[in-house]
């Protein structure tokens, strides 16, 4: 069945609104990566998206590939894959734009495809069914608009995803002001990891206390100088990605489904 104007239809209610959302946020994230990215921080951001909104079924491998492609060559600033993700202005290397795009195009299909079908059984163990009818919903075909949920439909998650998107800001963002700053940008990686190991295994209270004492720990995270920018870069996906995946997993199997607010009171999910 398809509308007047060719194109499918698409429902309005939805009694699961939780499964009705992930395939949404999925295709969100893949239309942000084929359009290519303006800078390097703009992709550690995106991973950083999709490891929340894909429920932390991102393989952690993954992460550790891909830091590869932020560390430099004698010719490059980046590697092929990391060029590609980038639009012609942000890139170092003369990759063509079609080239370029069947590239994002295969990544997406190798990585992102199975993390969504993961996702999806993930997520489908306890997504609620909710039935009822509301003044605004009168044929009885009850459901909550998945595009006014939170991720998944689990606010501890969208907290979870702020947290994290806090704690990759303040490196990114020109770096921590000076030494003693680690000790504070600790917090919020603690909080942004749950306490889960980065990606060297190494427990968060402890990377803190090694990189603190690093003697190069200041110029890892506070250096503005381009090779140290590209130090952090590379640090934060090989390191603190993982650790941020793997939060969202352990979250996501802590937490149940809370619609928002506003929502006739006397309807609830049933079973599922």
């Amino acid at each position: 069945m398809t509308t007047s104007d060719g194109d499918a239809p698409e429902a309005t209610h939805y009694r699961r609104p939780a499964e009705a959302q992930l395939p949404r946020t999925i295709r969100t994230l893949r239309r942000q990566l084929l359009a290519g990215f303006h800078s390097r921080d703009a992709v550690l951001q995106w991973l950083q998206d999709l490891a929340v909104r894909t429920l932390g079924e991102v393989p952690t491998a993954q992460f550790a590939t891909f830091a590869s492609e932020f560390r430099p060559d004698s010719d490059h600033s980046e590697g092929v894959i990391l060029a590609a993700f980038l639009d012609s202005e942000a890139r170092t290397r003369d990759i063509e734009d079609g080239v370029a795009e069947r590239v994002r195009q295969q990544w997406a299909a190798e990585v992102i495809a199975p993390v969504q079908a993961d996702s999806f059984r993930s997520l489908r163990k306890d997504a609620g069914e909710y039935v009822g009818e509301t003044e605004r919903d009168s044929d009885g075909d009850a459901g909550h608009d998945p595009q006014a949920q939170s991720i998944a439909m689990r606010p501890a998650l969208e907290e979870l995803h702020t947290f994290q998107e806090v704690a990759l800001h303040r490196p990114l963002n020109g770096g921590l002001d000076d030494r003693a700053e680690i000790l504070d940008w600790g917090d919020d990686l603690i909080v942004a990891t749950r306490g889960e190991p980065l990606g060297d295994g190494t427990p968060p209270g402890e990377f803190i206390r090694d990189l603190h004492n690093d003697p190069c720990g200041d110029l890892l995270l506070c250096d503005t100088r381009p090779h140290w920018r590209r130090c952090r870069q590379w640090y934060i996906c090989r390191i603190i990605l993982p650790a941020f995946n793997r939060a969202v997993r352990d979250l996501t199997r802590r937490t149940a489904e809370e619609p928002a607010k506003g929502e006739t009171e006397d309807r609830g999910p049933t079973g599922g």
